[in-house]
Formats: structure tokens, C-alpha cells, sequence
């Protein structure tokens, strides 16, 4: 460069030389000092050229940069978009969850203190806990503003629950996590609702282990909620556990859910042939939670087995049926299990689900057989599902037998008694009839002394009668002789007589 500039001025020398005498002095100097402003010029330009290389290198990299953490925002916002399962560890599908759960829940007072227990009434002082936000505030696009000069914990006016409300009742234990719901109290009716502060009453007869829990004082802290909480399969997954071939709702925790259904976890491998019939069930309940999404156990009923399966070939669903209307006028599906309900419904860019080779999914075994017949997908496991339950009619059912059990226990015990008191005159008739017995014992081996007797007279009497026979009927051989005898004289006479006379005896 800088022979460059040698070059060019000694160029300009020479020229200027060589033109002075015709431009004259002030031509000379001002395109002289227009030379020394170009090169001044160029030096700038060359400057500011360089200088912004290194600013366009510096921009082309930072735009990466950002481009780059733009997809790890949307990554961590939303998850891999091109995943059907939802990607827990992102911001808008843990959101999404959490906002269907809580739809799902309904609404729910937690930590509401026990005030007071009256005869099949109680008073809660309900919790001033801060309403669950559906639609929180995207923390990437900044946090809304609080609210205005609102005071933390102020108390809320109207907690929204009235009057003739249904409710359930848990009563809370605290852990480390604090206080949860850890057993249920029952269903309740509330009476009266005034600021904050509730009575409620039970809609039927609690079992006793409910009055029991009710009355011990160990539950100083209720959670009412207003809908029984729902059951599923990824609520008893351990906490942090993701879905596995192996464990397609996660891993399940043994002493975590033992815990929570009270059973022993020793009988999550102990032989049902060995234990008693409440123990049996006990281990057949908490095999199913612990087999929930795993390998189908031995036995398994048909209707429980799912299977998971891998895609052939690219393939597009259905979801959306053409008809439209409630739940309530029909239920949630058509009969093909396409969504009839608008609150299920994906919309028009959502009606269909499709599925890229390769990928995996879970079906029931109907829809299984249809599309394997079809050479779209091929079986790679199959997997208990547990049938889910409804708790609130699993408990209004309980009860009910808890009930006709108790009520056939009074009848049983009622007829026991009745038993018992035949029982005890059928032991005095008994005892009365041993006696009769005891005495017909005695006469009866008198009798067989008489009848001894008896048969020995009777033998004897037989012979005299045999002998008298015998007498008899040689006296009367005897008799017949001499009969014969005197009617042979009395003919013989007869004849002498009638011979005597001359005259034939008549």
C-alpha cells in the first residue's frame, strides 16, 4: 500500500512539474491540497471500511447468537414442536398442563383451620389463598405489573363458595413438601357461607373410620374441594420421572404410593395365593398402580392391555367428528372416538393428527389389529394401562356397602340371637330327650328282661299247644274210629233189625 502512495506521489510531483508553468500558482496549490485531501480521504474510508468489516463480522456473528438463543428460548418455551408428546420440561406445555389440571380439579380451598365441631356440623375458617392464575404472564415477554397497592395476604371479601355447595373434604398432614391432603373426610353440604368462614354437613351417614378421623384432632387443617379430584396415570408417576419404553407414564414409586393407598409395600410382590382375601386385594391394588404403563403382568384382562407400536409409513387421523354438541347430550366421543365436544375439538388446522415414520405410540388393541392388518405399523410392546377410576362414585360406593354391611351385620346379629335362643331351647330339648332317652334306656332293657321272659313262655306255651295238638288229634283219630265202629254196629243192627222185621228200614 504504502508503495502505492509513493508511486502516486511522485506521479503528482512529476505532473504538477510539468503543469505549473501553464495552471499557475493557485491551480498548483489547490490541487495539490485536493491531493492531500483524497489521500486524507482514503485513509478515512479505509478506516471506516475496516472498522465496519470487523463491526459486519461482529453483527453476522451476534445474529447468530441471537438466532441461536431465540430456538433455545422457543425450545425452552414450547419444546421440540415436531414431538407429539409434550415436553414437560418446557414453559408452555407444563403451563398448558397446569391449567388443564386445574380445570380439571375445579376450584379448590386449601389449609382451611377447623374452628369448631358441633353434632354432625363443623366450622372451617377457610384459607385466604390467592386464586390459581390460568393464564399467567409469559415470563420471556416480562411480568405483569401486581396489582395495584394490594397487600400481601389481605383477606379476599368473597372466596366464591355459597350456600348449598357440594363439596369434599381431605384432611391434611403436613411433610416436607407441607401440608397435603392425606385422607378423605367425606362428602359435605355446605349450610352456611359468610366472609371466609363455612359450616358444613355431611350429605349422608360418614363411615366410622371417618367419624373416627374426624373426631381424633389429628387433622387441624382441612382441604375443601369443590370437584373430587380426578384420577390418571401420570398423577402417581415419581416426580421427575419421564415417560420410558419400559415406563410409558413414568416411573412408579413403590414406597411413594404405598404410602398413599396405606398397604403394606411388601405385598407389591407377595403370591395372592398365600394371603387372605383383604390382603389379597390390597396387593391386586397396588400391583395395578405399580404396573400402571409397564409390561402386562401374567393374567392380565384383554380390555387392559395396550400396545405400543411404531409407525410404517407416514399416516394421518381423524380427530374431529363433523357433528357438533355437548358432553351431557351424548357424551365426549362418537362411536369411532372422534371428539364431538367443541371444547375438545382441535379446530380446522388441528382436525387431523399425523404421524412420520418411526414414530411411536400407544393404541388399544382394536385399533392395533386395524392398522396392522394395513402393514402401517408393527408392534413393538404391549403395556398395562390401568382402568382409571371415579373416585368420588368409588367412595359414594364404598360407603353404600360399608352401610348395607353394617345394616346386615345388625340383621345378622339380630338373627344370631334368634339362633342362639333356639339354639339354647333346642339344647333344653336336648338335655330333656337325653333324659327321656336315659329313662327309655332303662325300660328298654327291661323290656328285653319281659321280652326274654315273654319269648321263653311263648315257647313253651308253643310246645303245650304243639302237645295238646298232637293229643288232640290222636284222640280225635281215636274218636273218628269208634265212630267208625258204632256207625259199622249201627248198620249191622239195623240190618238184623230190618231182617227180623221183614220190612226195609227207611
Amino acid at each position: 500500500m504504502w508503495l502505492v502512495v509513493v508511486l502516486t506521489l511522485a506521479l503528482f510531483i512529476w505532473m504538477m512539474v510539468k503543469s505549473v508553468k501553464e495552471w499557475g500558482a493557485l491551480h498548483a496549490v489547490l490541487v495539490s491540497l485536493m491531493f492531500i485531501q483524497v489521500w486524507c480521504f482514503l485513509f478515512f474510508t479505509a478506516g471506516v471500511a475496516s472498522r465496519r468489516n470487523g463491526y459486519v463480522k461482529a453483527y453476522d456473528t451476534l445474529r447468530k447468537k441471537v438466532a441461536d438463543r431465540e430456538r433455545e428460548l422457543d425450545q425452552v418455551r414450547t419444546g421440540d414442536k415436531l414431538n407429539p408428546n409434550p415436553d414437560l420440561d418446557s414453559y408452555v406445555p407444563v403451563t398448558k398442563q397446569l391449567e388443564r389440571l386445574s380445570v380439571e380439579r375445579g376450584r379448590v380451598w386449601r389449609g382451611a383451620n377447623v374452628t369448631g365441631l358441633a353434632q354432625n356440623e363443623a366450622t372451617l375458617q377457610l384459607g385466604m389463598v390467592a386464586p390459581v392464575v390460568l393464564n399467567p404472564v409469559d415470563p420471556v415477554e416480562g411480568a405483569a405489573p401486581a396489582a395495584a397497592n394490594a397487600p400481601a395476604g389481605a383477606p379476599a371479601v368473597d372466596l366464591g363458595i355459597t350456600a348449598q355447595t357440594i363439596v369434599h373434604v381431605f384432611g391434611e398432614s403436613s411433610d416436607q413438601r407441607g401440608l397435603l391432603p392425606s385422607i378423605y373426610l367425606g362428602e359435605f353440604v355446605v349450610t352456611e357461607a359468610n366472609v371466609g368462614i363455612i359450616k358444613v354437613k355431611p350429605t349422608s351417614v360418614l363411615t366410622a373410620e371417618q367419624i373416627a378421623a374426624i373426631g381424633s384432632g389429628r387433622f387441624p387443617s382441612w382441604s375443601v374441594y369443590e370437584l373430587m379430584p380426578l384420577d390418571s396415570h401420570d398423577a402417581f408417576a415419581a416426580e421427575g420421572s419421564k415417560s420410558e419404553d419400559t415406563a410409558i407414564f413414568g416411573r412408579m414409586d413403590l414406597n411413594e404410593i404405598a404410602n398413599l393407598l396405606s398397604i403394606d409395600p411388601a405385598l407389591a410382590t407377595a403370591e395372592l395365593s398365600g394371603l387372605s382375601v383383604k390382603e389379597a386385594i390390597k396387593a391386586r391394588v397396588l400391583q395395578s398402580y405399580l404396573n400402571d404403563g409397564a409390561r402386562p403382568p401374567e393374567g392380565t384382562p384383554p380390555e387392559q392391555v395396550y400396545v405400543q407400536v411404531e409407525f410404517l409409513k407416514d399416516y394421518t387421523i381423524e380427530v374431529d367428528a363433523q357433528e357438533q354438541r355437548n358432553a351431557t347430550e351424548g357424551g365426549f366421543y362418537d362411536l369411532s372416538g372422534r371428539s364431538v365436544d367443541a371444547r375438545l375439538k382441535r379446530g380446522e388446522d388441528g382436525a387431523k393428527v399425523s404421524f412420520k415414520q418411526g414414530d411411536r405410540i400407544v393404541f388399544d388393541s382394536a385399533t392395533t389389529n386395524d392398522l396392522g392388518k394395513q402393514d402401517i405399523i408393527k408392534i413393538v410392546t404391549p403395556v398395562f394401562v390401568r382402568s382409571l377410576n371415579d373416585y368420588e362414585y368409588a367412595f359414594r360406593e364404598v360407603r353404600r356397602q360399608i352401610t348395607a354391611a353394617l345394616q346386615d351385620a345388625v340383621l345378622i346379629q339380630r338373627e344370631l340371637a334368634e339362633m342362639q335362643k333356639s339354639q339354647g331351647i333346642a339344647d333344653n330339648q336336648v338335655r330333656l330327650g337325653q333324659d327321656e332317652r336315659s329313662k327309655l334306656d332303662k325300660d328298654f332293657a327291661q323290656y328285653k328282661k319281659e321280652l326274654d321272659v315273654i319269648g321263653a313262655e311263648a315257647t313253651r306255651l308253643g310246645e303245650t299247644v304243639q302237645t295238646t295238638r298232637s293229643e288232640i288229634s290222636a284222640t280225635f283219630k281215636q274218636i273218628q274210629a269208634l265212630r267208625d265202629q258204632i256207625v259199622m254196629k249201627q248198620k249191622a243192627l239195623s240190618e238184623s233189625i230190618n231182617a227180623l222185621s221183614g220190612a226195609t228200614n227207611p
